[in-house]
């Protein structure tokens, strides 16, 4: 013989209560996204079959190159395509030559419209890669003519991903450079690279510089030096963002890119981090209950 037990209004929104936890907190498939993707102005998955079919969407400062800035299938992240970037050594430096065969290469393109802040995502995978001793460039945020400009860079020789913020105007009125420290960056595999610059309020140290690694933040700096309140060489309180440069500058060995976003609204995220998909399935019923 069963025996049903009847609930009081207490135990029945306690029941309730346990059920929509479990709902909300289960854990399926893909981790529920802690915030909301901005608006994509373009992802760029470099799935070019040839090199002129790159540079129509691409310019670069090496069309006839095919070694240095191309779409190829060693090494895709997602489709069957990435972006291989083969640098060849360093530049002459305060009197030292050039490598041999060294060549710099750069490639190009522009926002949907010109903006403040900028979110950019892109995949990136080193490989065996020996980082040079003053800088390994790898992308930059500018506005063509303008400043301040901001690189991603490897500085001295270290692992690690920085920012360069070129164009700043110091305290005495000149133009100057700012490093910010990122976070360490691993080899042999890939790595999803989030950022965000933001513009100053003219003449006020409250620009923006963060940098997320496969989803942790690594950087969170709030009070950098952008805009300056006048005009000063091309810094001036009109300053913005709008091109997205991707550069080969000192280093040896090979980086792949690929899954290059960028937003003017919003962190876009992780592919792994992105997803809002979360347990929407109703559970089970209780069983041997009956509520009355």
């Amino acid at each position: 013989m069963k025996i049903y037990r009847l609930m009081s209004d207490r135990n029945i929104t306690a029941l309730l209560l346990c059920l929509v936890i479990t709902v909300v907190s289960s854990p399926v498939g893909a981790a529920v996204s802690p915030f909301k993707p901005g608006a994509v102005d373009w992802e760029e998955g470099f799935e070019y079959p040839s090199k002129s079919a790159q540079e129509a969407v691409w310019p670069s400062s090496c069309p006839n190159s095919p070694t240095l800035l191309f779409s190829n299938t060693e090494r895709p992240h997602t489709g069957s395509r990435s972006l291989k970037m083969q640098y060849s050594g360093h530049q002459a430096f305060k009197g030292e030559p050039a490598t041999p065969g060294y060549m710099s290469c750069y490639m190009t393109r522009n926002l949907i419209a010109p903006s403040d802040t900028v979110f950019t995502r892109w995949y990136m995978y080193a490989e065996n890669f020996t980082y040079d001793y003053v800088s390994t460039k790898v992308t930059r945020v500018e506005k063509l003519g303008v400043l301040p400009g901001v690189w991603w860079v490897f500085l001295f020789g270290t692992p690690r991903l920085s920012a360069n913020v070129e164009g700043i105007v110091n305290d005495a009125g000149q133009i100057a450079t700012e490093n910010v420290q990122g976070g360490a960056f691993p080899q042999n595999q890939w790595v999803c690279v989030e950022t965000q610059l933001s513009m100053s309020t003219p003449g006020v140290d409250d620009g923006i510089v963060r940098q997320w690694i496969n989803g942790t933040q690594t950087l969170n700096k709030t009070n950098q030096r952008m805009r300056s309140a006048i005009t000063v060489d091309r810094n001036g309180p009109n300053s913005s963002f709008e091109t997205i440069k991707i550069y080969i500058q000192d280093g040896v060995g090979v980086i792949y890119l690929d899954d290059y976003a960028v937003s003017r609204t919003a962190r876009i995220g992780c592919s792994s981090s992105t997803s809002t998909t979360s347990d929407t399935t109703r559970p089970a019923p209780p069983q041997e209950l009956v509520i009355k």
